[in-house]
């Protein structure tokens, strides 16, 4: 797995995602904020399709 840019967002959001639970006890907040940054991690891995000629 290669980590590129999107993965310092990815700790980024798990970084707010972590201080919200533990400061408002929000718990649907933080797992929100954890998946987009998990969107973000998940961006870095997922390559497009080579075009072939006939597309």
């Amino acid at each position: 797995m290669k980590v590129g840019t999107n993965a310092a967002v990815f700790v980024l959001f798990f970084g707010m995602a972590l201080l919200e639970a533990f400061q408002e006890g929000n718990w649907i907040k933080a797992a929100l904020w954890l998946t987009i940054g998990f969107v973000f991690l998940l961006g870095d891995n997922i390559k497009p399709k080579p075009k072939t000629e006939s597309d």
